[in-house]
């Protein structure tokens, strides 16, 4: 069997025992090193790919696809800076626990650190952000087959595991790239004849959730009946049915919930939108328990976690299926690594439910609240970036999803958005590193591995960051609807004190980038609308979810007014706070 027959029977091999451990789809960017890789998934009768110019918007489309599928898409790119473009979006998904799978092609042994052309590091270039690092040898008869194979195995193992993330394969390869059909009754195929005339994989991985230490649940059960005070924090749940189980262990003990956006729990109308009530000082001063349980991740909001600080609580229990440190306030008491679902699921009944009265606000405090930011959403009055919010959270269904862009998008949406009643659906961030990078990407690779048309709230310089993959859109199977809030630049600064120092504010930190976002939709065959007031904004919002075509909803705005409309209606709250709690 000669070189060519080899390496391409080699990538063959990978890309099959992918397929089999059902990391099947691919997101390929063109290059020559890489071509028996590309070509092998591309001929692969079960696999699904899709082809990305930019290997930048192809890592955020995987992170996106993992999100709303938990698997591992496979990036495939050529060797150079082509991998180390993956760098932002392997950053994210380390952070946040979701899993990817990269190979890149690279030079062969005898090239490296010599000055060949297009030939850098690769081999551990994402450093600890990575779960498991690889270098495969060159594709060799010299190599035992299986070798390769148990590597695939346990690269997808390492990505999905307790603690998923991405996993990065270096793959070299020595010329000819052009594909072949190999011989398959070469001798060098013994010993894994038996794996080529099945289906199943050579070596799969079993889990279970993450089971809690015996001695922990009666801890918990104790802590939580002694409380006089319990608050149960939904923080960051990527898992449905974590999300499932916290919320019934609120209802059935009758416990506070903070349900923070990424929680799943934000749009269940059993639960009142406690961000309102953080806005409250009077709020934070007076509800003082004495148990806190945060099952999860981070929050959107600052506001909970200043207020644990203030509490102190006698407990402070965190509930997390991870062994990753979590607490930037240091003031945990009891860290439990297991499956959020499993430790809810223990709780119950272990109290009598609290009394109806013991809810930290009076109804009539969200009541009026919700009355306050429903007069921001009036039919005639101009789309603002609250209304915007509102109005997108209460048009989204089961049957579709939600991704968020972070800086004012995220927060809007966590602190305005409309409980939905009890009909979940998916809503995304990319809040590990919470920067504005790829977000269209990560949308567009939300919506394929949902299979489900998806909203995303953006803003223009967001927007912007991430412009060339509006090119993706045209080949999606499902549409995505890109809602722009347009400022003409960073709206978030404006609300920060370095506003106030007009010499440098405006060119340093707004940035203001004076594009047409509809010139730029159009420039890739995607219609735009620019909706004057709330009742045009809900009939674009209508009539692009009726569409089988993606479409950009641009909300033009003005940061000084926005700031204003913020402000004047945190205000408002923060009176109603005061007036109920002084009754």
């Amino acid at each position: 069997m000669n070189n060519r027959e080899i390496t391409s029977l080699w990538s063959r091999i990978i890309i099959e025992e992918l397929v089999r451990l059902g990391a099947g789809f691919f997101c390929i960017s063109p290059g020559s090193r890489s071509t028996p890789l590309t070509v092998a998934a591309a001929r692969h009768p079960e696999a699904a790919w899709k082809v990305f110019p930019d290997e930048r918007s192809a890592g955020f489309f995987a992170l996106g696809y993992a999100r709303a599928t938990q698997k591992p898409a496979v990036l495939i790119c050529t060797s150079g800076t082509a991998v180390a473009n993956y760098y932002p979006a392997v950053v994210e998904a380390s952070m946040d626990c979701q899993p990817m799978l990269i190979l890149s092609a690279d030079r062969p042994f005898e090239l490296l650190e010599t000055g060949a052309n297009q030939t850098i590091q690769q081999f551990g270039i994402f450093g600890g952000y990575s779960r498991w690092n690889f270098r495969l040898p060159e594709p060799s008869s010299d190599v035992p087959l299986r070798s390769v194979i148990t590597a695939i195995d346990h690269a997808v193992s390492a990505s999905t595991g307790s603690l998923p993330g991405p996993v990065h394969i270096n793959v070299p390869f020595r010329e000819p790239f052009e594909p072949i059909d190999p011989d398959l009754h070469d001798p060098w195929l013994a010993p894994v004849s038996e794996w080529i005339d099945n289906t199943t994989p050579l070596c799969q991985t079993l889990r279970q959730e993450r089971l809690p230490n015996r001695d922990s649940i009666p801890l918990l059960r104790k802590i939580l009946a002694d409380s006089e005070r319990p608050f149960l924090i939904a923080g960051r749940l990527n898992n449905r049915s974590d999300s499932l189980a916290v919320g019934n262990l609120a209802r059935s003990l009758n416990i506070p919930l903070y349900a923070d956006l990424s929680s799943g729990l934000r749009f269940d109308g059993s639960f009142n939108p406690l961000q309102l009530a953080f806005q409250s000082s009077q709020f934070q001063e007076r509800f003082r328990p004495d148990t806190v349980i945060h099952f999860g991740g981070p929050l959107v909001a600052r506001q909970p976690s200043a207020a644990v600080r203030m509490w102190n609580p006698r407990n402070h229990i965190v509930v997390k299926p991870h062994a990753n440190r979590f607490g930037p306030d240091h003031n945990i008491t009891l860290s439990i690594e297991a499956s959020p679902a499993l430790i809810a699921e223990a709780l119950l009944g272990c109290r009598t439910p609290l009394p109806s009265g013991s809810q930290p606000m009076p109804e009539s405090f969200f009541q009026q609240a919700k009355a306050e930011i429903d007069n921001c959403c009036q039919p005639d009055h101009p789309v603002s970036e609250i209304s915007a919010a509102r109005i997108v959270s209460s048009l989204v269904t089961p049957e579709s999803g939600l991704f968020l862009s972070n800086s004012m998008p995220v927060r809007d949406m966590d602190l305005y958005a409309s409980p939905s009643g009890s009909r979940p659906f998916m809503t995304g961030m990319n809040r590990g590193a919470s920067g504005i990078d790829g977000i269209i990407s990560t949308a567009a690779g939300v919506a394929e591995g949902l299979r489900k048309p998806v909203t995303l709230l953006i803003g223009d310089i967001a927007f912007l960051h991430d412009l060339n993959a509006l090119s993706l859109l045209q080949s999606l199977t499902v549409p995505l609807c890109i809602v722009v809030l347009n400022n003409n630049g960073g709206g978030i600064f404006s609300f920060l004190p370095v506003a106030s120092e007009k010499d440098v504010f405006e060119t340093c930190f707004a940035a203001p980038q004076s594009y047409s976002i509809k010139t730029a939709a159009e420039a890739f065959g995607i219609q735009c609308s620019s909706p004057a007031t709330n009742r045009d904004f809900e009939e674009c919002c209508r009539k692009a979810a009726a569409s089988d075509a993606c479409s950009v909803i641009e909300v033009k705005g003005n940061r000084q007014a926005n700031v204003a409309l913020h402000r004047t209606l945190q205000s408002k709250i923060t009176a109603l706070g005061a007036s109920c709690l002084s009754r």
